[in-house]
Parts: C-alpha cells; structure tokens; sequence
C-alpha cells in the first residue's frame, strides 16, 4: 500500500466519524434512500452484508449530496478542518470527483497486476494492489470506485460483484436508467454527468439480483 492510499484510508475514516458525529439524521435519510426503503439484514447476510454496509458508507461520502449546493461530506469535511497538511488536502481534493463505474477484467499477469476495462465511461486502467485484486479472473464484472493515487490507480474498497452472465442484463438496466435521466432531468447530460448523481444505480442492480434469486429459493 501505498503513501497516498495509506492517507486516503486514514482521512476516510475520520470523515466518516465526522458524518457519525454530526448528521446522523441525515445518514437515516440516505439510508433509507440506498436501500430503496428495504432493510437489507432481511435478504442479505455474511459476507454480502458486510459489503453492503462498506458500499454504502463508500456512497455516503463521495455520492451523497448533502444540501442544495450539492455539497458531498468530503466537502464539508475540508471545510471544517481547515489543518489538514497540504498532502492531505490534495489528496481529498484529487479523489473527491471519483465516480463508480462498471468493469470488467481484461488479464490479470504473472504478477497479479489486474487489468480493467471501464464499461461506462471508457479506458483501461492497472491494478497493482493485490489485497483487493486478489481472486480475480479475466471476464469477472463488478462495480468499484477508482481513486488516482500513488501515480496510477487503486479500488476504493467498495465493490458490486455481477456474475459475467449478468452483463447485458447491468448494461441495459443502466442505459434505461441513464435515458431516463436525459428525458426527464438534463437533456444535455453524459454518463459521467449520471454516474455523478446516481451511483446508487449499482446498488440497486445488484440487490434486485439478490431478490431475485431470493424468490427462486422459495
């Protein structure tokens, strides 16, 4: 891991002690929202919970417009910590912008350096944090989050996983989603423009995977 990555973590966590400490209304309110008002204890459990608890803290505070400036907590957190060396603030400011997007494996080398095509928003991006590549296989899809840090690219530590089976059922589901926000909030909207606004998308794809696989075990 690392310099940078090791700060990102460190600031992650305080900000999210920051949100705990000062707006927990508000967390109840992007909660429920997240979640589409399920309770995800109710068809999630192991593993999957866990990583729904990290996907949405993930969304909390890089997603989650919190006013009507739509302000995310990584800006109200710069604002009220106006001591952070000037590293530290560089490095909120470089990854507050980040977006989730869709992936999919390319190659993973020799060494286990990941290789990931960007299915929404185009380019091919290299992995070398094996921590949180590992296990992974050409032809795997999954939603993430990267952050530019330490000269090249790292996962926020959030992830969607998808079977590849699912993947036109994703990229349709998606591009319904993305017509519709042209139709009926900007007209002159990008995927990026979307994404910035409804990173939730992924969330609510894979939980409607989860129901319904639910609902076939009946």
């Amino acid at each position: 891991m690392g310099k940078e990555e090791i700060i990102k973590s460190e600031l992650i966590s305080s900000i999210i002690d920051f949100v705990r400490s000062n707006y927990a209304e508000v967390i109840d309110k992007a909660y429920e929202y997240f979640w589409d008002e399920y309770k995800p204890d109710e068809f999630m459990a192991g593993t999957a919970l866990e990583l729904g608890f990290i996907n949405f803290e993930d969304w909390l505070i890089f997603n989650y417009k919190v006013n009507e400036n739509k302000e995310s907590f990584i800006d109200l957190f710069v604002q009220r910590n106006r001591d952070l060396t000037e590293l530290q603030a560089a490095i909120l400011k470089n990854i507050k912008g980040s977006l989730l997007s869709l992936f999919e494996v390319v190659s993973v080398s020799r060494d286990k350096r990941v290789l990931l095509k960007d299915l929404l928003l185009g380019g091919e991006f290299s992995l070398r944090n094996k921590a949180l590549t590992r296990g992974l296989g050409k032809g795997d899809l999954f939603a993430t989050r990267l952050l530019p840090l330490d000269k090249g690219y790292v996962m926020s530590g959030c992830v969607y996983p998808y079977t590849s089976a699912q993947k036109k059922q994703v990229l349709n589901y998606i591009d319904k989603q993305f017509s519709r926000f042209k139709r009926n909030v900007n007209p002159a909207g990008t995927m990026r423009d979307y994404l910035g606004d409804y990173g939730d998308v992924f969330n609510l794809v894979w939980m409607s995977f989860i129901l319904e696989r639910m609902k076939h075990q009946e």
